[in-house]
């Protein structure tokens, strides 16, 4: 009876330990505390909107760099091939007459006759020897407020002067509004070609 009585006593010790054991860890952190869960909560929200900020704004650096880029980059191309053209050119077919302006410039060029205009918000280049017709802005830019103005020899020298002035406006979405910049340059036919 002392041996049953012994072996009893040692299972209530062993199961009482057990369930001390199950009754700490429940209570020293298998759960959590609606205070935990509230400041975990706090700071995961605070990590995913810091994250959602920075992601936006390298977004945002995007677009604006895209936009300033292609406004400044076909600004350039077009002034270039402007002035390439009218130094290879023989004569300014239109305007007419110094202190003319329009919206088409026509130039003679070896032979043929080379046309700049605005269709639809596109600067566009027609070759009437090749048939040929070419846009000179990216599809990532409109341009507007085209004006051509043939200008007057102030220096005797018999050169026809002819000036490009135009707006170009960013197709590319951005927080600001669109990117717009305006462009002028004044080029001469070379003499005595």
């Amino acid at each position: 009876m002392k041996n049953k009585f012994k072996k009893q006593k040692i299972v209530e010790v062993l199961l009482n330990k057990q369930g001390f054991i199950q009754h700490q860890l429940r209570k020293s952190g298998a759960g959590f505390t609606l205070v935990e869960l509230l400041l975990y909560i706090g700071i995961f929200s605070i990590l995913v909107v810091s994250l959602f900020q920075l992601f936006t704004s390298i977004i945002d650096t995007q677009a604006e760099s895209q936009s300033s880029s292609s406004v400044f980059l076909d600004g350039q191309y077009i002034l270039n091939r402007f002035k390439y053209d009218m130094q290879r050119a023989k004569s300014i077919i239109t305007p007419s007459s110094s202190g003319k302006q329009g919206i088409t410039a026509k130039v003679s060029i070896d032979n043929g006759t080379y046309t700049y205009s605005l269709v639809d918000g596109n600067l566009t280049l027609t070759n009437d020897v090749a048939l040929t017709t070419g846009q000179l802005n990216s599809a990532d830019t409109t341009v507007s407020n085209l004006n051509f103005a043939r200008l007057s020899d102030t220096q005797g020298k018999n050169t026809d002067t002819l000036t490009i002035s135009l707006r170009l406006t960013s197709n590319i979405i951005k927080r600001g509004g669109p990117n717009t910049e305006n462009f002028k340059t004044t080029v001469g036919i070379r003499p005595n070609q």
